[in-house]
């Protein structure tokens, strides 16, 4: 039986960058990965530049794609574009997690990978945790391990809001430092084209019963934009999100949830990963200034958090409710100001106070015109 002050589990981005914090601060973290690195992940791979206030600069090295152009679409007839130095980086999943890992190994972290998490329970005030590798005792769990969170059911959290997803690569060409986002193709949610490296990725995301696989071919057949020669095997997967701290699930006691495990996503355009590692960070942090009830005060060092998704989904139900006054407002004051965000000069609660006039002058009009 091995013992630790803390154990991880999930090695993606929230886990890694709570491994690393703990480690760095003197405690003995362990870090369980179900899967060897560099492992295949689901992802558009997309990640705000604002992230560069919490990585070293090496990591610039898992940079496929920088991202300065962002092109806003409907229904593949219309676009508005917006150019900005380095408002977001394309990663690979695969590449950057491994990566991550390497940084909390170096600060002391075991880091044990083709290891499945199987349960844990509580004994004595200690926490048990049972691995396939055997039993490991802590005294704080951090759930990290995505959607399908087993820490988060153990806990009794059921995912309530979320998007379904497809997502593939093709060969083609596009304009590779810029991401095209459409509108108006579902109910509620976007279709992305991202380039990652010398291929692009393709991706759609409703909170409804769409035919994805459809969709997504005929607007393929219609659109301009971007030239397409090949396409490879779609792959499904889920996006969870909240809308404010009712939504947010932080943990119970000494266990803590953090990334996609407690729906630490943005619930306009599904931004996970920059708010997966600052949620592991901010868990961290709160196991470190108060041990004896870290749950209090990761809820505390997340109300900006918090706050931010409160907006996003404001934004959100307004945007997606009403697409073609959406779109207009892309050419004017919201895609400037949304690209200011992904750089960290903006907040969700600035552009949707903000974009009040610009939403109710963009509304008369449409009215006005039907």
């Amino acid at each position: 039986m091995s013992k630790y002050d803390a154990v991880v589990i999930g090695g993606g981005p929230a886990g890694s960058s709570c491994a690393k914090y703990l480690s760095e601060r003197g405690l003995k973290v362990a870090l369980i990965e179900k899967k060897k690195y560099p492992r295949f992940k689901l992802c558009g791979g997309a990640l705000s530049s604002r992230i560069n206030k919490y990585l070293e600069d090496d990591f610039k090295k898992e940079v496929l794609n920088v991202i300065n152009k962002g092109v806003l679409g409907y229904r593949g007839k219309e676009y508005v574009e917006k150019e900005k130095s380095e408002v977001a980086y394309i990663i690979d999943r695969s590449s950057f997690d491994k990566y991550l890992s390497e940084k909390a190994q170096e600060k002391g972290t075991e880091v044990y990978e083709n290891t499945e998490f199987l349960n844990f329970h509580e004994e004595k005030g200690k926490l048990i945790v049972n691995t396939s590798r055997g039993i490991l005792t802590a005294d704080f769990l951090i759930g990290a391990d995505g959607f399908y969170s087993k820490v988060s059911k153990i806990l009794g959290f059921k995912k309530r809001k979320y998007y379904r997803s497809i997502e593939f690569t093709a060969e083609g060409e596009m304009d590779f430092n810029s991401v095209v986002i459409e509108i108006g193709l579902v109910k509620r949610g976007y279709l992305w084209i991202f380039p990652k490296g010398d291929l692009l990725n393709v991706g759609i995301a409703t909170t409804h019963n769409e035919n994805l696989n459809e969709i997504i071919h005929e607007y393929l057949k219609k659109q301009k934009i971007v030239s397409i020669n090949k396409t490879h095997k779609p792959r499904g997967w889920f996006i969870p999100f909240s809308e404010g701290k009712k939504d947010i699930h932080y943990g119970k006691g000494n266990v803590l949830l953090v990334g996609d495990a407690g729906n630490f996503v943005d619930p306009l355009l599904g931004e996970g990963i920059y708010y997966a590692y600052l949620s592991g960070i901010l868990a961290g942090k709160s196991i470190i200034e108060n041990p004896s009830n870290p749950l209090k005060t990761y809820k505390k060092l997340s109300e900006e958090i918090a706050k931010e998704f409160k907006y996003a989904g404001k934004i959100a139900n307004l945007a997606y409710r009403f697409q073609k006054v959406a779109f207009k407002m892309g050419s004017g004051y919201t895609l400037e100001n949304y690209m200011e965000l992904l750089k960290g000069k903006r907040s969700y609660k600035e552009i949707y106070i903000k974009g009040w006039p610009s939403f109710l002058l963009n509304f008369i009009e449409k009215i006005l015109s039907t």
